[in-house]
């Protein structure tokens, strides 16, 4: 049997020291398993510039955008025409992890000032030239 070592010895510090550092470790194991099984239940979501992946024209003066997000309240964020383009940006909430991530699309109508006519339409989120379908 091992004797016990008196309280405040050099031994005893490093024993002390080597049973906090597990403690640590394991609690910080704790929380990267929790945020990773929350991440892969309910997913982790924010707002932010989307790419548009499809562009129709459903009217002359109107587009409807597609977008690759599912149920994220797409919104115009920015809608800028001029005489040559163009440029419309659309903010949508994404989700990483959870159940129905990418499951769908959503659409968003753009009411536009002067009809699209011989305009190029470009994607403000990248810069993008969009080829618009006839609706």
């Amino acid at each position: 049997m091992r004797a016990k070592r008196p309280p405040g010895s050099k031994a005893a510090n490093q024993t002390g020291r080597k049973r906090t550092r597990w403690v640590v470790a394991a609690l910080l194991l704790a929380v990267a398993v929790v945020a990773v099984a929350v991440t892969l239940t309910r997913g982790v979501s924010w707002r932010d510039q989307v790419p548009v992946t499809r562009a129709i024209l459903s009217a002359e003066d109107s587009l409807t955008l597609v977008v690759n997000t599912c149920g994220g309240e797409p919104a115009v964020d920015l809608l800028r025409e001029q005489n040559e383009t163009v440029e419309v940006a659309v903010v949508s909430t994404r989700t990483f992890g959870g159940s129905g991530g990418e499951d769908c699309q959503d659409t968003i109508e753009v009411k536009l000032q002067a009809p699209l006519g011989d305009r190029n339409l470009v994607d403000g989120a990248t810069g993008d030239d969009l080829a618009v379908d006839n609706g």
